[in-house]
């Protein structure tokens, strides 16, 4: 039964980092989103957003965030 639990979480982990790499990508490459300097890091399994974006790109940088990993992020953005 351990065994099985400790590969799920393995699995969980992978697919975390995954996301957040891939989240990453996506908002370094969104041609809206040239001013924003953002990083994206996986906290106990919450992928949280910090850095500082023009006040009217932080519903688009939400609205990739939550495509990429649905409601697992938190969003500590400084608008600018």
């Amino acid at each position: 039964m351990f065994q099985s639990q400790s590969i799920d979480l393995v699995t969980s982990r992978a697919c975390l980092t995954g996301l957040s790499s891939s989240l990453s990508s996506a908002l370094a490459y969104a041609s809206d989103l040239a001013d924003a300097r953002i990083t994206v890091t996986d906290d106990c399994g919450v992928i949280v957003l910090e850095g500082e974006a023009p006040t009217g790109s932080l519903a688009r940088i939400s609205e990739i965030a939550s495509s990429i990993v649905g409601f697992r992020f938190c969003n500590l953005i400084r608008p600018t």
